[in-house]
């Protein structure tokens, strides 16, 4: 999904108007300062009858473009540029001999043609500047039966070249970095909005509550890859109508950007086959097609799945699994000793199309936990880069087994284990998911549904 950038125009149009503005104000400035100035009383003795008029010409000029600013109305650019160097060249002219010490304002308006306008246009407001100077002194000085000092009308002429090409490559750089920045900000908002959506997508995918019956104790810890190319765990808890449960944790085994859009399917369609299947093995061989279909169609040759699959059914005190390649989750009895390792396995899903997989079903009891984890809990490296390994985590979930709640004994291995990485890498997603038997009344099946009545797989 791309987020379109908004456009530039209009901030760009309102920080030109007051660039303008404040053009206009300094104009202001300059003029208020003439007004004042020795300069302005010697001219007006000489030439009284002109300069007031212009004066007053230039105040009306000046007043007219502080208002067209203010009300946004359009005016050129070059326009004000022209005026700025005609009002600069008058007041040297009318000033005769002191003209010099007003020669530094053709410097404000090359630098302002410069911002607008770049090199080209800071380049043709000096050549304008330097012909209406020079021109504007050679006439000035002649009625005063004097030649203007050539060499100094050379310097200022080179300087102010220098300034108009120092300036104009100034705003250019400026330019380019302004550009740089908003196409900087630009992509920092699509990545925002694409978190946003990845967040939104991880919500409904793993959402921060499952879904829970009386006679269960169920919680459960994720936390996502520090790695850009990592898994996507999938972990789920789904009603299956009585007081039956479906408890399953997977691996999408796949880049980040494939795996993330592909968990929202993944799920529906694996709710679907659980709720329509009630045989475990039978719901992992039809997810197993599924998958393997659709990445033939995506011509994903690398990508695959693991998974285990739980329906617990406290009515039949039985727990019924099967296993796609997945880690073999662990069941701590409660009347203690070594926990079981639940090893009846088959193939990821997304090689074989038409794979089978074996189920196994035990008895439950009051107080037995089952744990559930990806291999990210297990892979977890320390400082010295060994892993915590299957033995480590199962002693970490001994020693907290006999808690009172599912979530303390999650909270309690999860931090165990983010522990032991945080000298060293988590590299792929950690998933931990403990389900509790709680119940009373484990077996109290139906008339006429004796326990263990499971259908078995084809």
């Amino acid at each position: 999904m791309t987020t379109p950038t908004p456009p530039a125009t209009h901030s760009a149009e309102l920080r030109g108007r007051d660039t303008e503005i404040v053009i206009a104000v300094f104009r202001t400035v300059f003029i208020l300062v003439v007004l004042f100035s020795d300069e302005f009383t010697a001219a007006r003795a000489n030439v009284g009858r002109v300069l007031v008029p212009a004066v007053i010409a230039a105040a009306g000029y000046n007043l007219l473009l502080f208002l067209l600013h203010l009300w946004r109305k359009p005016f050129p650019r070059w326009l004000i540029i022209f005026g700025d160097l005609v009002l600069i060249t008058l007041w040297i002219y009318l000033c005769g001999r002191a003209s010099q010490v007003f020669f530094g304002l053709y410097y404000a308006v090359v630098i302002v043609a410069a911002m607008w306008f770049g090199i080209r246009g800071a380049l043709l407001t000096w050549a304008a500047a330097s012909v209406m100077y020079v021109g504007t002194v050679y006439l000035s000085w002649l009625s005063y039966e004097a030649a203007p000092p050539a060499g100094q009308l050379a310097l200022q002429v080179i300087f102010l070249l220098g300034t108009a090409g120092l300036v104009s490559i100034m705003a250019h750089l400026l330019q380019l970095e302004s550009d740089e920045l908003a196409v900087s900000r630009a992509t920092i908002q699509q990545n925002l909005q694409r978190i946003r959506i990845a967040q939104r997508v991880d919500d409904l995918v793993r959402p921060r509550r499952l879904a829970t019956l009386p006679g269960f104790d169920i919680a459960f810890r994720f936390r996502p890859a520090a790695q850009a190319a990592a898994a996507g765990d999938y972990y789920d808890v789904i009603r299956l109508g009585g007081r039956r449960l479906g408890v399953c944790v997977g691996d999408i085994c796949a880049k980040l950007e494939v795996s993330i859009p592909y968990l929202p399917v993944f799920k529906a369609e694996f709710r679907a086959a659980a709720r329509r299947e009630p045989s475990p093995a039978k719901v992992l061989a039809e997810m197993n097609r599924w998958v393997t279909a659709e990445y033939e169609e995506r011509q994903d040759r690398e990508g695959f799945i693991s998974m285990c699959y739980f329906i617990i059914d406290l009515d039949r005190g039985r727990l019924t699994y099967a296993i796609a390649g997945h880690e073999p989750p662990l069941l701590f009895p409660a009347s203690g000793g070594e926990p079981l390792s639940l090893t009846r396995s088959g193939i990821v899903f997304g090689v074989i199309p038409d794979a089978a997989y074996q189920q196994e079903s035990l008895d439950i009891h009051q107080g037995d936990l089952l744990a559930l984890f990806t291999d990210g809990m297990i892979e977890v490296t320390n400082s010295r880069g060994k892993f915590l390994g299957r033995e480590g985590l199962i002693s970490h979930l001994r020693r907290h087994v006999a808690l009172s709640s599912a979530d303390e004994i999650a909270e309690r291995v999860f931090a165990a284990a983010n522990d032991y990485g945080k000298d060293g890498q988590r590299r792929d997603d950690m998933t931990l998911l403990i389900v509790r038997i709680t119940a009373d009344d484990i077996g109290a099946a139906p008339a006429g549904e004796p326990p263990g009545n499971f259908p078995r797989p084809d």
